[in-house]
């Protein structure tokens, strides 16, 4: 008797145990989950100068990057812009250039940080391959914003409005599908 007494003690104090280490990793798993939902995401907004007439030729691309951390202000979110041209691009004499991206505006309310932001790159009209002299610059300017739920950390994208630009009619600037 004196022995079955020990036996439930001891699988009291196993099931005691044993509880405690569940409950501390349903508690760690639930605090990593929270954890790796305000992680910050690097986001990519990208834009492709080109012919706006069949076969549609793209003379490179213009990467918009934002670094959002859903739990630091939207103003300190960091951002890159970079500006590739391509081999289409080089071939017809169009060089990308100067690319930049600036925070217009950011907020918050309970549920989402947001910011909004203003890309801009330049076009430059050159002699092709030899890349010199260059008869023209167009300037492209491009809006869009980026929203981020605090509790779950998602990230959304917002396009601004329409682009602006002083490019040639012939020529386009297609967006991210």
């Amino acid at each position: 008797m004196r022995l079955a007494r020990v036996h439930r003690a001891r699988l009291v104090v196993v099931t005691a145990v044993v509880g405690l280490m569940a409950g501390m990793v349903a508690a760690l798993s639930t605090a990593q989950a929270n954890e790796e939902s305000a992680e910050c995401r690097l986001r990519h907004v990208k834009v492709y100068p080109g012919d706006e007439m069949p076969p549609s030729w793209r003379y490179g691309e213009v990467d918009f990057q934002v670094t959002v951390c859903p739990d630091e202000d939207a103003s300190e979110w960091g951002t890159q812009a970079i500006a590739i041209t391509n081999k289409t691009g080089s071939a017809v004499g169009y060089l990308l250039e100067s690319a930049d991206l600036k925070v217009v505006a950011s907020g918050e309310n309970k549920r989402t940080r947001n910011a909004s932001y203003s890309g801009s790159f330049v076009v430059r009209d050159c002699l092709p391959y030899v890349e010199w002299p260059c008869a023209r610059t167009f300037k492209i300017e491009v809006g869009f914003a980026l929203t981020a739920d605090k509790k779950d950390g998602q990230v959304r994208l917002v396009y601004g409005g329409a682009i602006n630009s002083t490019v040639p009619s012939a020529m386009t600037v297609y967006r991210t599908p």
